[in-house]
Order: structure tokens, then sequence, then C-alpha cells
């Protein structure tokens, strides 16, 4: 997997977001160029998969796909699909739970152990750092596989909370071992769930924390009572305005795209396409839709050493067709937060529509026009939305505010 070293100004520019050590995201990477992934599909005695090899390749192709367009091109799959291989236990040996925090890491290890060991019979495994493993068999919320889709490594292997992030070493029977990244889901999961783990995978772990952070509540995913278990019940934090809070919106559609934030911490978005201001500015900003990957992107904000706030504009073009509206969005991010606890929350113009799937400032309209950030002393609203989707955004403070927009329902 390449990994490119960013320039000395931009990793500078990138610690005054992120902050010191007190940061529970790791510092940016840059998953640029071709990424070798090997997806092995494996079976057990007494199931048979429901998917054949040739959907699961169409599967891998979606994901090249997804991948190509988030990243602007930037970076893109080279996949190797090896299977269907034979693993040597019953699924009963290797089932866990659908829960985060319930999970049996002992058989997460058993599964990549011994779905590796019989991959490596034809595939030299040296040769990927980035492994995707099918599980053959038909997985709902506690049955089949028991979990539709996972990080393994770095992710459940070691945990991602108390700074034990990391990319683990997995012992092979028979010797020798892998110490790549790893990911695991049943052969039904949507296109949104295996890219989810996907871009922790890219992101990798240093420090003890990843580099891409999952944005949805862990709690909840762990203990979600009477709800159903799907991707909108935990996303309660960034809603469906990146995938790694919500995999997807409706299961027939292809996932939603990476924020800002997910994308600047895999290095999508260059220096030159973001904007730097200070709270207590006041300016006038014309942003390109987020989807387009042309800057100026984003409006980054630092607030102090583990806080700051992105600003994006969301149209449905390109990778943000499926979003439920669009317009000016406002992302606190809040470093410090342990993982699935809300590093990153949207700020909601429309709270009586649900989900946040009204969370967008758009001119002249909605229960909030003004993003108002009294502490920080910023404020930020939509002015505009031009011809070739460009919005013009004025980033001030409260007290500016009235000199730029006419407010109603503030």
């Amino acid at each position: 997997m390449k990994r490119v070293l960013m320039p000395v100004l931009w990793l500078l520019v990138m610690a005054l977001v992120t902050g010191p050590a007190t940061a529970d995201v790791a510092e940016p990477v840059s998953a640029i160029g071709p990424q070798r992934l090997l997806v092995v599909a494996v079976r057990f005695p007494g199931s048979e998969p429901t998917l054949s090899l040739a959907q699961v390749k169409d599967k891998i192709s979606r994901v090249d796909r997804y991948l190509r367009t988030a990243s602007y091109g930037k970076a893109w799959l080279e996949p190797k699909l090896a299977g269907w291989h034979d693993m040597p236990s019953r699924l009963a040996d290797y089932q866990v739970s659908p829960h985060n925090f319930k999970v049996d890491r002992s058989r997460v290890r058993r599964l990549v152990s011994e779905s590796l060991t019989a991959a490596r019979r034809d595939v030299d495994l040296s040769i990927y750092p980035l492994v995707w493993i099918v599980v053959g068999v038909f997985t709902g919320p506690g049955k089949g596989y028991g979990m539709i889709g996972y990080a393994a490594n770095p992710g459940m292997l070691s945990s991602v909370r108390g700074d034990k992030a990391r990319l683990e070493t997995v012992s092979l029977p028979g010797g020798g071992a892998y110490s790549g990244a790893a990911i695991v889901s049943a052969e039904n999961a949507h296109v949104g769930h295996v890219v989810h783990d996907l871009l922790h995978a890219l992101g990798g772990a240093s420090g003890g924390k990843r580099a891409v952070p999952d944005l949805y509540d862990y709690e909840l995913q762990s203990n979600p009572g009477s709800s159903p278990m799907l991707p909108e019940t935990f996303a309660i934090h960034a809603g469906p305005w990146d995938i790694m809070s919500q995999h997807w919106i409706e299961r027939n559609l292809p996932p939603p795209a990476p924020s800002s934030f997910t994308r600047l911490q895999l290095g999508w978005i260059a220096a030159d396409q973001t904007i730097a201001m200070k709270p207590g500015e006041t300016r006038e900003v014309a942003l390109k839709p987020l989807a387009s990957g042309a800057g100026p992107l984003v409006v980054r904000m630092p607030l102090d050493a583990d806080r700051y706030l992105l600003i994006e504009n969301r149209q449905k073009t390109g990778g943000d067709a499926v979003l439920p509206a669009a317009g000016l969005l406002v992302l606190e991010v809040d470093t410090s937060q342990p993982e699935g606890t809300g590093i990153v929350r949207v700020a909601n113009a429309n709270p009586n529509i649900g989900k946040l799937y009204g969370a967008p400032f758009v001119p002249g309209a909605g229960e909030h026009r003004v993003y108002r950030n009294a502490q920080a002393d910023v404020a930020v609203a939509p002015l505009a939305l031009e011809a070739d989707g460009a919005l013009r955004v004025i980033v001030t403070t409260p007290g500016r505010i009235k000199d730029f927009v006419r407010e109603a329902g503030n």
C-alpha cells in the first residue's frame, strides 16, 4: 500500500489542527496511488455461500469505483480475488457478536489466521499489505456469521480505545505471520460496510490511535436495546454526512461519501484546496461542492489544540448524489474525544428533521440560517448558490453576522 509523505509545511498545518498527543486521532496519512488488496473468499463445512465468485468480483469493482470517486482519483484498488477457500472448522467456531464491545477477539484472530493460511497456498501474502476476507454465509445481526463487517486490523484484534489501536501480527499455522491491514465482511454486506472498514485500513494506526476513526456511537451500537440494527440508529453525531458515521442511507443506493474530515485524514484534500481562518476573522468565500474535488473545498478553523471547525459545501452531485439534503455543512471536530463518542459532530440547521437529514444550512431558508458558536466567536452562513454549484459563504463573528445576513427562524 503506497504511503506518500506529505510536505513538511502541510504536516505543520495539520498539527495545528489535530493538536498534540492528547488527541485520540492519529496524524493524517497520504493514502495515494494503487492499493494492493487481496480478497480471500472463504466457506465452511456444512454452509454454502449464496453469492458466486463472479458476484464477489462485482462487489470488489463497486468498492474500487467508490474509492476512486471519494479520493478524486488519487487512490484505487489493485485487487486479487482468491477463493473459495475451505475453512477447517464449521461456521459456529468463528461466529462473533454483532455488537462491537462483545466481539470475541480470539475468534477474529482465528478467522484471519486460518483464512490467510488457506490463501497462501496459492498467493504470496507478502505482496499484499491489505486483505479483505469475505465470509461465505448470508448474515444478519446475530445470524450467519453474526456481524456484517468490521475492521480486524487495526481494529477488533487490538481494540481502538485507550491508545491500543495498532497493526497486530497474526501468526499462521505451519509458520509465518501476517502484519498487514485486514477487514472482514459477510458475503451480503453492503458496499458501504466494506468501504467503511477499508478506510480504517487505509488510514492505519500510529501512536495507539487510528487515523480514520469511527464517527458513529459505540455505546448505541453495542447496546441498541429495542432499536433496529441499522446504520442510521447509531449515527447520532454526524448522520449520513460521512461514511464513517453511516454506512448507507438506502440499502439499494451507493453509500454516502466521506466528509472533509475523513478526506483530510487520508490526504485526499490538498493544502491549496483549503482555506485557513482564525476565530474573529471575517471573510467571504466561495466553496466548490465537496464532491467535485475542485478547490477551494473546505474552510478549516482551529479553535484550540484539539478542536477545530470544518466548513464544506455538500451538493447532490457525484458521490454526494445520494444525500438527503444539500447546503452548507459545519463540522465541529474534537480530536480529544475517545473514538465512538463524537469526534465529529455536525451542526444541525433543521432540528425538526430527524437523523440529521436536514443538517445543512441553506441560503434564505430553514429553521436556522446561521451557525453560531459564541464560545469560539464564530458565525457562519450561506449567502447564495452559484450556477456552477459553488456556495458563497460568510465566515465572521456572532456580533457581525447581521451585517451580512437577513435572519429568520434563529
